[in-house]
């Protein structure tokens, strides 16, 4: 069976996108096709901006790859992918995996072994990229709710750039050091000794 291209909604850029990246690790078998997650988001009060290239036929695949999704007509879609285990970007799969569990694995935290077994259980991920360069409130409130549609019907567990790994109820089970365009935590300058 052939894998489903990703569909773009084509638009000017202004910006060099600045893209972020959020995912959620899941246990599940196949991932469900993206019409139950359009259902998911209409019935949250969203207004979901499908490219108008896909068609149900794309929609109801439980075989795809990835998509954009509109959350607002002014502003970029978040690109909603999903890698599988033992798929075309298995070796995509491979190198994330396995670079996560070695960072969790050499950072020895009370919940690390939640983490490190949904890591080694993980059957497929979805990535959703985002731009920070134009995305609003109502734009991170729309991935969070794609988020957790895949947690909550994949036996999933979040995972965001620069943040951590995330349980069920939102509590951090493992942070993760700062993205690379975040600044590192600075403790505050110790004092001078005074001079006698």
């Amino acid at each position: 069976m052939a894998e489903i291209p990703v569909i773009t909604i084509t638009g000017s850029q202004q910006k060099e996108p600045k893209q972020f990246f959020t995912r959620v690790f899941c246990l599940r078998k196949e991932s469900p096709p993206l019409s139950l997650l359009i259902e998911y988001l209409k019935a949250r009060g969203a207004t979901p901006i499908i490219p108008p290239e896909v068609t149900d036929k794309l929609l109801n695949s439980w075989n795809w790859v990835g998509m954009e999704i509109g959350y607002a007509k002014d502003k970029k879609p978040i690109l909603v992918t999903c890698v599988r285990k033992g798929g075309a970007q298995d070796d995509i799969f491979k190198q994330d995996i396995e670079g996560l569990l070695n960072f969790v694995e050499a950072h020895r935290e009370i919940d690390n072994w939640r983490v490190a077994d949904q890591l080694r259980g993980c059957r497929f991920y979805i990535a959703d990229i985002l731009d920070k360069n134009d995305i609003t409130e109502e734009g991170y409130d729309f991935n969070g709710w794609i988020l957790q549609f895949f947690q909550e019907n994949c036996d999933g567990m979040v995972q965001i750039d620069g943040q951590g790994f995330y349980d069920e109820e939102g509590e951090l089970l493992f942070e993760l050091p700062p993205a690379d365009d975040e600044p590192e935590p600075q403790a505050p300058p110790l004092p001078s000794p005074p001079i006698t």
